[in-house]
């Protein structure tokens, strides 16, 4: 039970080591030896980590391994040696500026993204794991320290119920930089408390468009990918799809592919309420005549929408499919939508050509479909590099 003296005393302790001088090879040859025991399902880290990660997480036991391997694999070696590059200059031994990282429950091994950046800036820091999921990050810092044992006085990893203003006043004294995973409401929370300290990472929506002459089976392999990832719940996991060619076609692939996806990363369990959402979307398609192929709640839910206005997903891999008769017409849909969106699986060159006015309303991840959801290390969230964030 933390009070805001030890929580506070936490914190100073932190700030008081400040960060060891190790050498640049010496930090990302333990960085990179610790992912690499975290990616391994066989390690006897994942054997003990996985059964109550998956359980906390709700994740299948396939689903969570399918997870962590898109997290830890974007941020392996390659791509923690090229930010450790781009760091340098902008790095500093001996730095005492604390950075908190505030992590969300949706997506397991989330604090990684932002702890690699920390690290490479060679600051102290302490991660908030949300109170729903307290296991991974105490874990993958226990397996980087034990690697580099110099680094334990500057990095912490603790949980505690968030939202209580007073327990965490003195937290937001002693840090320099807010890194905060989370929902509108503790965003705009975090806003006020943290100032100009904050650096927030807040819900946004992620789509793919595709054009008339793609393939339409391989769309649709790749699409299943990005829609089944972390069942549906990531910033960058598919909610809609926009196409020029034939969304019923499309529709039909992409049930097929779905359908086999269920196999390869069977669903989680997930909140009845989600279920009787996407039941109630399934009648409404009828109701409306829309076009939906069999699918089981548990492969997913596709429909193909008259209405090109979009929506988000209910969730439980649910996508609707938006014919429209010229892909140009799509970021005149989406201006409502500016600055809540993330990132685009893109299919064509019709759908290529797009980029631009897709950055103009705020997209910062584009991919092939199936590899959106693979991010590394170096991805501009928001359009600002994640040292350019902490710096």
């Amino acid at each position: 039970m933390w009070t805001p003296t030890t929580l506070g005393n936490t914190a100073a302790g932190l700030v008081r080591s400040g960060f060891p001088e190790i050498g640049t090879s010496r930090l990302t040859d333990a960085w990179a030896d610790t992912v690499a025991e975290l990616r391994n399902p066989e390690s006897a880290i994942r054997r003990s980590l996985d059964p109550p990660l998956a359980h906390l997480t709700r994740l299948s036991a396939e689903g969570l391994t399918a997870g962590l391997e898109a997290v830890l694999g974007g941020v392996s070696r390659e791509p923690a040696d090229k930010l450790f590059e781009q760091a340098q200059g902008l790095a500093e031994a001996g730095n005492r500026e604390l950075v908190l990282i505030v992590t969300a429950s949706n997506l397991p091994a989330l604090a990684v993204q932002s702890l690699l950046p920390t690290l490479a800036l060679r600051r102290p820091v302490l991660i908030k794991s949300p109170s729903s999921e307290p296991v991974f990050a105490p874990a993958f810092l226990d397996a980087l320290c034990r690697r580099e044992p110099l680094l334990r006085p500057a990095v912490a990893a603790v949980t505690w119920t968030g939202g209580d203003r007073e327990l965490e006043a003195p937290l937001f004294t002693q840090a320099g930089k807010v890194v905060a995973y989370g929902g509108d409401d503790a965003i705009r929370d975090l806003r006020v408390r943290a100032g100009t300290k904050l650096v927030p990472y807040g819900p946004k929506l992620s789509l793919a468009i595709l054009g008339a002459g793609v393939d339409v089976a391989e769309a649709a392999d790749g699409l299943a990918t990005d829609i089944a990832l972390f069942d549906q719940r990531g910033c960058l996991s598919v909610q809609a799809i926009y196409t020029s060619g034939d969304g019923v076609a499309l529709a039909r692939s992409l049930a097929k592919a779905l359908a086999q996806k269920a196999k390869e990363w069977p669903m989680g369990t997930f909140d009845p309420h989600l279920a009787a959402e996407v039941r109630q979307l399934h009648g409404e398609g009828a109701m409306r005549r829309l076009f939906q192929p069999m699918l089981d709640l548990r492969q997913g839910t596709v429909l193909v929408e008259k209405d090109p206005t979009l929506r988000p997903s209910p969730g439980l891999r649910t996508v609707r499919i938006h014919p429209v008769a010229d892909l140009d017409e799509v970021p005149a849909l989406l201006e409502s939508w500016a600055g809540r969106l993330q990132g685009a699986s893109l299919a064509g060159t019709e759908a290529e050509a797009l980029k631009p006015a897709l950055r103009e309303l705020g997209f910062s991840r584009f991919a092939p479909p199936g590899e959106l959801q693979s991010a590394d290390a170096g991805w501009h969230n928001g359009g600002v590099s994640p040292l350019e964030a902490l710096a």
